[in-house]
């Protein structure tokens, strides 16, 4: 195919699969809706400005919702001693201490809300529980109870007193990501009708690395309490299958481990029930879950949450694919990252421009290792420039 009024010849054949799935659509009834203050706090034993999270629940079936956290609040902690921290808000419902300060022994503390209009709220007094560290953060290959190969993270630690018991476990992963078509050039559409795509070098060369975080979702507890001593050993906090891309290249994750309360511990083990999929469709509902949070004005007043007073501790490793994999394939990339071939003719005189069909227009040039010599080659641009995955910002904690 010659396109008129140029000098290129482009034939581009890519591949796509189409799947499509049929789903039955069911009606959601939510029956009287209430409007319930959602409280996530914990204080801890960090010297750190403090974190509170205020929310509302909102309707399903509702069709325009405005957003669904709590703005405008005061928000305040005191303790036995009547020292009073006070937070405010810094983002839409993300309530920070305006002072740095820790949760310490001895001392007894309660959360304090009043919402924008005028409602108060508060906790029941909540002391710092024992103090049991990490002792060792590892991780092995494995192959899961399923059946599925991969990478277990687990965690050890030792409490000769037997005072923790309970435990909380949250995680933040992070991993790199290598454009695998990287080229030091891009293509720029100058012209869509036809379409005309140049050639030029890029000015930034920092989107070949890119590293992208995610943290956990689920609720992950233990306990000791069944056991002879206060040991946790070979605790699995992650599970991550051998052919996650997020294994490709290098990733780390960083655990905390809080010790709970027995109430938080109960708290916790109802929420985690009532967030299982399988429970939310099952003719036993675990109900409304109670915390220790409640309403100052109306003791009829549902509230959702839990104010935490916890010791925690964490650990960060790092590892590659190859440390555990030496010989495997390398987990998929999240593109098949199919390369289009542009072949040109007659030979142009102007060889930094390509005619490109509709497209191509947004894909990259890939490889220009021998110089703008024909034929060219197109890949998606996810899999030539990285910050379409990630961020190209070296994380401070990171080491390769």
């Amino acid at each position: 195919m010659i396109l008129k009024n140029t000098h290129l010849t482009l034939l581009i054949i890519p591949v796509s699969f189409v799947v499509s799935t049929c789903v039955e659509p069911f009606e959601i009834e939510d029956g009287s809706f209430e409007s319930v203050l959602v409280v996530n706090a914990i204080l801890t034993n960090e010297m750190k400005q403090q974190e509170i999270l205020l929310s509302r629940t909102f309707s399903l079936k509702a069709e325009q919702q405005g957003s669904p956290e709590e703005r405008n609040a005061t928000v305040r902690i005191v303790d036995d001693l009547q020292n009073e921290y006070v937070f405010q808000e810094t983002d839409p419902g993300r309530y920070v201490s305006t002072a740095i300060f820790s949760a310490q022994p001895g001392r007894n503390y309660r959360l304090l809300i009043m919402t924008s209009d005028g409602r108060s709220y508060a906790s029941e007094p909540n002391s710092l529980t024992a103090s049991n560290p990490i002792d060792k953060l590892y991780a092995e290959r494995i192959i899961n109870d399923d059946g599925i190969e991969g990478m277990g993270i687990f965690v050890d630690s030792f409490d000769p007193t037997g005072n923790a018991t309970f435990y909380r476990y949250e995680y933040k992963e992070t991993y790199k990501i290598e454009a695998p078509a990287w080229s030091p050039w891009k293509a720029v559409v100058i012209q869509e009708r036809p379409p005309i795509v140049e050639a030029v070098p890029k000015t930034d060369l920092n989107d070949r690395f890119c590293y992208n975080t995610k943290f956990s979702k689920t609720i992950i507890i233990n306990s000791t309490e069944d056991l002879e001593e206060d040991k946790v050993d070979r605790f699995l906090v992650r599970f991550i299958r051998s052919d996650d891309f997020m294994l490709r290249r290098r990733y780390s994750i960083l655990v905390r481990q809080y010790v709970q309360s027995r109430e938080a511990k109960a708290f916790y083990e109802v929420l985690k029930d009532f967030s299982d999929p399988e429970s939310l469709f099952s003719q036993t509902q675990p109900g409304f879950i109670v915390g220790n949070v409640f309403s100052a004005d109306n003791s009829q007043e549902n509230v959702l949450g839990f104010f935490e007073v916890s010791t925690v501790s964490s650990q960060r490793i790092f590892f590659n694919f190859r440390d555990f994999f030496p010989v495997e394939a390398l987990p998929p990339y999240v593109d098949e990252c199919i390369r289009f071939t542009a072949q040109l003719y007659p030979p142009p005189d102007e060889p930094s421009l390509v005619n490109a069909l509709g497209p191509a227009i947004d894909y990259i040039f890939f490889d220009f290792t021998k110089g703008l010599v024909p034929p060219f080659v197109l890949v998606p641009r996810v899999c030539g420039d990285c910050t379409v995955l990630g961020s190209n910002i070296v994380p401070d904690f990171w080491e390769d």
